[in-house]
């Protein structure tokens, strides 16, 4: 009986409870809804891929281009830079520790030209002022579409070219750096149809000639950014920068440079790209970054007087949508390039032998920070070369005394054996064993001395420390460009002259009248060499006529 019970109690509580989740318990959801609330993302993601895209032409006709724009002015203790807003670009680039070279001529020959009636029509013009040295210039008379902005921002996409030159909304009004705010940051948007946006960040720093720069884009594929028409050339058509007027680049760990008269129409540079830059002979503007592309270099002929233009862009692919780069501009300054890496300082080219270069450099320097005075620094520095060199020469200078003591010995065996000359050869060879004379020993010290002279001429051509370097004021005003009065070329002239009759070993007159129209000519061809490396030449010379003097005294004695 309590089993009955008990049996029908559960099946009775089973009734209830089937019965009360049939009416009263939750639903569950029909079958057929629960892969449609799945699928529903997958479809509208495939009606989005399914929509058609907006043309580029489309949008470019909703692309608004800037007028004049808004000048920011960039005022730093080293720099005074403008930022226009049209096209967010850089339209000026002063240098506020360099003045612009007078290239007026100065010396005997506008004087003669003076005294005899010769004056040149341009130099009865009114001199316009010297200001300072401009990385960036506006040339009269070149067509706009000729001259490229640094920092101009092209899309690759043709259609969309006019971004080039749209309004950049900025971030400030004005810049003004000093040593209480040594940074501050100049942000410049860009909104445009279609989604497109861009956004540079540039951060200028008052004891540097750099620039940080940050380039954030959307609806871009890929772009161009230009180092502007030009920029970092101050000097391209003087003599005194001509072959390093250019367009370099650091290419795959090497470092490329092309002479502008060498190129033609363009060159292309494709790999890794550590930085590029465009150079004269003191100063430049470059580029550094971290990609794997293609740089361009253009070259737009112009009128002889404002010289052939170069342009360089950088392409950046790859849908940039955010890149940084580093921007400087300004000398050519070793010590100011090496920090940045990547082997920028190599702008500063030392040439052959730069591993003497730097080290002479550096000396020349330092006695310019004891002296300040470039001239006599080069002076030490000549005393401190022909010191180290003092023992090789002396070798030279005794073997030439010693082959001028053979030459009567000499001739006499030319004259004898002058139809038979296998046994002059041997007979001269006899003599030299003999009196234990080394007939190369006056050369081989020579060429040692060969490589010190070269490294020292690329030192005092390409160091920007000795532009407008005076050493006597009244006399030379510049140490990088030549004598205006012609001294030291002469006293270099006459240097020769007697270091030749000293060191001549040979007695025919006529090879002795060739050497001495040699050395009279090498006067008129180093007249326009740097004065400094003719400071250097002339005392070498007169250091050298005091060592072969002691050399004679103590072989007399």
């Amino acid at each position: 009986m309590d089993t009955k019970r008990y049996i029908l109690a559960i099946g009775l509580s089973l009734i209830v409870l089937v019965v009360y989740m049939h009416y009263f318990g939750p639903q569950p959801l029909p079958p057929e809804q629960q892969p449609v609330q799945q699928e529903q993302p997958v479809q509208q993601k495939e009606q989005k891929a399914g929509a058609p895209k907006v043309k580029p032409e489309t949008i470019a006709k909703n692309i608004a281009l800037a007028g004049t724009g808004r000048d920011i002015v960039v005022e730093t203790d080293l720099v005074r830079a403008v930022v226009n807003t049209s096209g967010g670009v850089i339209t000026k680039w002063e240098l506020k520790e360099y003045r612009e070279a007078d290239k007026a001529e100065v010396g005997v020959m506008p004087f003669f030209r003076k005294l005899f009636g010769g004056q040149k029509k341009e130099e009865e013009k009114p001199k316009k002022p010297l200001g300072n040295v401009e990385l960036f210039t506006r040339y009269e008379g070149i067509k706009p579409e000729d001259l490229i902005a640094p920092l101009t921002l092209t899309p690759s996409n043709e259609a969309l070219a006019k971004i080039a030159a749209v309004t950049y909304q900025p971030s400030v009004d004005a810049i003004r750096l000093g040593k209480d705010k040594p940074s501050q940051t100049l942000v410049l948007t860009y909104t445009g149809p279609g989604g497109i946006a861009v956004e540079k960040k540039l951060t200028f720093h008052n004891d540097s000639y750099q620039v940080g720069i940050e380039i954030a884009t959307k609806g871009l594929d890929s772009y161009s950014l230009a180092l502007g028409t030009d920029f970092g050339m101050s000097d391209k058509v003087s003599s005194n920068a001509s072959g390093r007027v250019g367009f370099a680049a650091r290419v795959n760990d090497k470092t490329k440079v092309e002479k502008i008269d060498s190129i033609k129409g363009a060159v292309s540079e494709s790999g890794s790209i550590a930085w590029i830059g465009q150079e004269d002979k003191y100063f430049t503007a470059a580029l550094v970054t971290d990609l794997t592309t293609t740089v361009t270099a253009k070259r737009t002929t112009a009128p002889k007087e404002i010289g052939d233009l170069l342009n360089s862009e950088l392409l950046v692919k790859d849908k940039p949508e955010s890149r940084s780069f580093t921007l400087y501009a300004g000398p050519k300054n070793f010590s100011m390039l090496k920090p940045l890496g990547k082997g920028l300082e190599e702008l500063v080219d030392y040439g052959w032998f730069g591993i003497l270069a730097r080290p002479m450099f550096w000396l020349m320097t330092f006695f310019y920070s004891i002296t300040k005075n470039y001239g006599i620094a080069i002076i030490l520095l000549t005393i401190v070369v022909r010191a180290l060199l003092f023992y090789p020469s002396l070798k030279s200078d005794r073997a030439m005394e010693e082959m001028k003591a053979l030459q009567p010995q000499l001739n006499a065996l030319r004259e004898k054996y002058k139809k038979d000359p296998q046994k002059l050869n041997a007979e001269m060879m006899k003599l030299y064993k003999e009196h234990k004379v080394n007939p190369l020993g006056g050369c081989l010290p020579m060429l040692l001395q060969l490589p010190f002279f070269v490294a020292l001429y690329n030192v005092l051509n390409v160091s920007i420390e000795l532009r407008q370097q005076p050493f006597l004021s009244f006399w030379i005003k510049d140490l990088s460009v030549y004598d205006p009065f012609y001294i030291l070329p002469v006293l270099m002239g006459v240097s020769m002259v007697a270091t030749m009759k000293m060191t001549s070993t040979t007695v025919d007159p006529q090879q002795q009248k060739m050497m001495m129209f040699m050395n009279i000519a090498f006067i008129f061809l180093f007249a326009w060499l740097p004065a400094g490396l003719l400071l250097y030449i002339t005392l070498s010379n007169v250091l050298s006529i005091v060592q072969q003097l002691y050399v004679r005294k103590m072989l007399a004695k």
